[in-house]
């Protein structure tokens, strides 16, 4: 049984199971969902995306990625948490989300993604919570500036070859 973490009017957030798997394979695995990623994953790579930043931070941060459900009738749309990740500040809680594609444009990202920066700054006591998105990403940016303060520009590794790539950084610190 997974714990349910956030409730919003629409969504429901909760730890994501090995049941989950195959349908946010169909997310990591298709080509147009992962448009702005290096490429697809396969099965065993989306697997292992979700023990690191699932089921293994859950364990050792008690956060990571959520999956989103719909409040009335279960559906799992994707998923929406709180990972580590790399930035120009170095290693910080970043919201990240995955929908699949029938579930996009209802303003379901920025819902999770609104739920995720509160718990972290409100709940966790984090002093400043981050999102990454790349320039050309315009619906992740749209989703950015609904849920964050200000917007800054850096660069990572980001391509398949590990050459650097500008990424926006949105965020929002605690006041």
């Amino acid at each position: 049984m997974s714990r349910n973490i956030l409730k919003t009017g629409r969504l429901t957030l909760r730890e994501i199971t090995p049941d989950d798997l195959p349908f946010l394979h169909r997310i990591f695995g298709d080509a147009e969902c992962m448009r702005y990623y290096p490429g697809i994953k396969s099965f065993d790579e989306t697997a292992r995306w979700f023990q690191r930043l699932a089921f293994d931070s859950y364990a050792s941060h008690d956060f990571g990625l959520w999956a989103v459900t719909d409040r009335q009738s279960g559906a799992l749309l994707g998923d929406c948490g709180i990972t580590l990740q790399e930035t120009s500040a170095g290693l910080e809680p970043e919201i990240g989300y995955h929908l699949w594609r029938d579930h996009w444009g209802k303003g379901y990202a920025a819902e999770a993604a609104t739920a995720c920066r509160d718990y972290a700054l409100e709940t966790l006591g984090l002093a400043r919570i981050v999102s990454i998105v790349r320039l050309d990403n315009i619906p992740s940016q749209r989703v950015a500036e609904r849920v964050h303060r200000r917007r800054e520009k850096f660069a990572k590794a980001g391509n398949a070859d590990g050459s650097l790539v500008e990424f926006y950084l949105y965020i929002t610190d605690r006041t």
